[in-house]
């Protein structure tokens, strides 16, 4: 049971990150290709975020086990990977 907990904990703490640098990078990414001022400078940015995800990161990590976290098959090591589409 532990792993399972494990790897579901670690898949729900990178889809949590993945999908929250997203609103992140892209007024940067702006500022790149067309020249679009930044509201914060990049150092800014990174002292903000690293005040205000680490505690909801943790938290990710140390979720409980689901309760059908058993009754759901051992994954395929080959066709289900840690940061899948899914």
């Amino acid at each position: 049971m532990a792993g399972r907990l494990i790897f579901d904990n670690l898949k729900k703490t990178i889809a949590y990150t993945v999908t929250h640098l997203v609103p992140e990078m892209v007024p940067f990414m702006l500022y790149i290709v067309i020249s679009v001022p930044l509201g914060l400078g990049t150092i800014t940015i990174l002292f903000i975020d690293l005040g205000t995800d680490i505690i909801p990161a943790i938290s990710l990590a140390y979720e409980r086990p689901e309760n059908d976290i058993m009754l759901k098959p051992p994954r395929n090591m080959k066709t289900e990977k840690l940061v899948t589409d899914t």
